[in-house]
């Protein structure tokens, strides 16, 4: 008898720990370097990811408004060992601080695909200047073609409005941030992300005086302060369904049903035990 229950002991134990695999999910990090196609990441085995980067002309206006003058169109990605991914935009200045994702000038934005769904949680910045004000977007809607048509010829007006893009929010002084993280705390999950320098066309409205350096603002004028210049380090993410079992994951009320029916089991065994 005693024997019989340490089985069923056992057996409850080992169905309550399987439900530990399938109730986190595996984090995974993707760091930038000098890997801009089917990139590995640095954490457990994920997707792969692929960065391309985007810019389009702007005005801003006294009052920090801005406007777009031209749809968005592939500008150059460039790697810069330390402090990750800045863009520069087409005939754009390359030296320091216009080599960054900003939005002086031009609103450039650096697109990642994934090879699958992923549910980002962290965006890290390697190197910031003046501000460092962002915006994160999922792609939520369907397309037959290639993401590059959803982008292609769009303002950031009109990026949103009809071409399946979801602001996930715009985040403040990320770069005052310790480790200059910032996280997403979004439950949304998709093959394609945009992370860009601040606008507020694409979302999230200014939250501090335009041209300051505290709060969402926005850059006014010919001086670089209140505009955002900075360099994607790393994102951090999750993969759907937790851990690898050929997509097979056993339904977790199933499971805890089982282990509760055998700790009852092993229950009845014992009283029968004592009263006999």
């Amino acid at each position: 008898m005693q024997k019989v229950q340490q089985r069923l002991i056992g057996m409850a134990a080992v169905a309550l720990a399987s439900l530990l695999p399938f109730s986190a999910h595996a984090l995974s990090t993707w760091t930038a370097g000098s890997c801009v196609s089917n990139c590995n990441e640095t954490g457990d085995p994920a997707p792969n990811v692929s960065y391309s980067a985007y810019s389009a002309a702007i005005n801003t206006t006294s009052s920090g408004a801005y406007s777009s003058t031209a749809g968005f169109a592939q500008s150059t990605l460039a790697y810069y060992s330390g402090s990750g991914f800045g863009v520069t935009a087409p005939g754009g200045d390359s030296q320091s601080p216009n080599h960054a994702l900003d939005n002086y000038g031009y609103q450039d934005l650096i697109l990642l695909k994934f090879d699958s769904a992923v549910n980002l949680t962290q965006v890290k910045l390697g190197w910031w200047q003046y501000d460092s004000d962002i915006t994160v977007l999922a792609y939520t809607g369907s397309t037959s073609g290639d993401v590059a048509s959803t982008i292609n010829g769009k303002t950031a007006a009109t990026l949103k409005s009809a071409n399946g893009w979801s602001l996930v929010n715009s985040y403040a002084d990320v770069g005052n941030n310790a480790n200059s993280t910032v996280n997403l705390n979004t439950s949304l999950t998709s093959s394609w992300w945009i992370i860009t320098a601040y606008n507020s066309q694409l979302g999230g409205s200014p939250t501090g005086a335009d041209g300051s350096t505290s709060g969402l603002t926005r850059g006014t004028g010919t001086s670089y302060a209140g505009y955002d210049f900075v360099k994607l380090f790393s994102v951090s993410g999750n993969k759907p369904g937790g851990g690898s079992n050929n997509g097979n994951v056993p339904e977790p009320a199933s499971l805890a049903l089982a282990s509760v029916a055998l700790l009852g089991l092993v229950g009845v065994r014992r009283r029968k035990q004592s009263q006999s």
